[in-house]
């Protein structure tokens, strides 16, 4: 922005310059004092094109802002409570496997993620404040700055617990698919479980878990033009905080989807008869 602003500012100067030196009367001949004239007219130029930056948003914009973030803190909190009720659902199909095969599902494990990682890095939202904690801001942008930091960082916690939840569904698919002759191997007469590992009592219910209730969000941005540079980048970051409300709510309602989908599988996986070639692919 700044060199576009630059090389603006050297065409606007290339133009002007016989004009400036022609209207100075004071300059009338003197080459010298025609060029401090000039000087002296590209530094106001520069000082002009810098105080956008330098000048503080005003006590209305800073009001305006606070307004229009403080809602966005119950959205945050929602998407957070989904994925909790989405991960007792996954808890609940992970128990059903691990009591089929008597080990614990392993999905925290890095060489085994690599792929969901992967997935997850392309599919994933994780937009960010531009504007950075450390950088040097007027007091007014600096608050609202700052109010925008804190909703950020609960977002990513958001978008963790999302990974969490997927990664312990990846878990359960990768024990099913791996266990192509059944919940006991090849030889089951040589079964024996590593632990004791309850079926679950309850499948976990509720109006998150229902299909027909989506998890999806339309939050829409309070759209709104400034003058001040502080105040248009600070509306560019509240818009993408926006976006990625909706976008881990969206990607939340495709994850419960998945985990349902995971859920079929580990019921078939349960009555497969063990020592019998019945591979199910449960990561496809």
């Amino acid at each position: 922005m700044f060199r576009l602003l630059s090389l603006a500012l050297v065409a606007a100067a290339e133009v002007s310059v016989d004009h400036a030196l022609l209207d100075d009367d004071q300059c009338a001949g003197d080459d010298t004092c025609g060029l401090n004239a000039l000087q002296m007219k590209g530094q106001k130029m520069s000082q002009d094109s810098e105080a956008g930056w330098l000048k503080d948003i005003s006590s209305a914009e800073k009001t305006h802002f606070k307004r229009i973030l403080a809602p966005l803190q119950k959205p945050i909190v929602a998407n957070y409570k989904n994925l909790e009720q989405l991960e007792l659902f996954v808890n609940y199909t992970m128990e059903k496997v691990e009591n089929a095969t008597g080990s614990f599902v392993v999905w925290n494990r890095k060489s085994l993620l690599q792929e969901e990682t992967d997935e997850l890095a392309t599919t994933g939202s994780r937009r960010r404040s531009t504007l950075s904690e450390s950088e040097e801001l007027p007091p007014r942008a600096k608050y609202v700055n700052k109010i925008l930091i804190y909703l950020n960082k609960d977002m990513d916690a958001v978008w963790n617990y999302n990974t969490i939840v997927d990664r312990k569904r990846w878990g359960v698919g990768n024990t099913i698919t791996s266990s192509p002759y059944g919940p006991h191997g090849e030889h089951p007469e040589r079964w024996k479980a590593n632990g004791t590992f309850p079926l679950p009592e309850k499948r976990p219910d509720g109006p998150v878990l229902s299909p027909a209730n989506s998890l999806k969000m339309s939050l829409k941005a309070n759209t709104h033009k400034y003058e001040n540079k502080y105040a248009t980048q600070l509306q560019q970051d509240y818009q993408s905080l926006i976006d990625n409300i909706n976008d881990v709510a969206e990607k939340s309602d495709m994850l419960r989807a998945r985990l349902f989908k995971m859920d079929v599988y580990a019921e078939k996986f349960q009555d497969l008869p063990s020592g019998v070639w019945n591979k199910i692919d449960a990561q496809s």
